[in-house]
């Protein structure tokens, strides 16, 4: 009797102790969001990037519907949206900045090393050594 009730005790534990391992190695990876805008303005085909601000994206809020600008030169006051710094004749600078919408209100990572693919969306580019090397850094 008494080994009997050890037995389904000892089979509880184990059946509670399985569900509860439930082991995740690696989390997902997130999504990169897109810009809807990237078609319509000319400014997203810009072959060229901007100096390097930082070596590290800037977590932001950003608001469904509303139509941002992103500094691409990296040479803003306001990082990591533009001020119009670029506007500077004396400067010369050839970039301009990217605008931009979101589909959802929710944290963005925005890409501060301007060398992105996905502007204006970190996409981890700035893990690169030449990046985290650079020597134009604003910070």
């Amino acid at each position: 009797m008494f080994t009997k009730s050890c037995t389904t005790l000892l089979n509880l534990s184990l059946r509670s102790i399985s569900k509860q391992a439930n082991y995740v190695t690696k989390p997902p990876k997130p999504e990169i969001p897109k810009n809807p805008l990237n078609t319509v303005y000319s400014a997203n085909s810009q072959s060229d990037n901007g100096i390097v601000y930082d070596r590290k994206p800037f977590k932001l809020v950003l608001e469904e519907g509303k139509t941002y600008h992103w500094c691409l030169c990296g040479r803003s006051k306001t990082q990591p949206m533009c001020d119009g710094t670029h506007k500077d004749v004396y400067l010369k600078i050839s970039q301009r900045p990217i605008r931009f919408k979101v589909d959802k209100t929710k944290d963005y990572w925005l890409c501060n090393c301007k060398q992105t693919k996905n502007r204006p969306f970190c996409d981890g580019t700035h893990k690169q050594k030449e990046i985290q090397e650079a020597t134009t850094i604003k910070v």
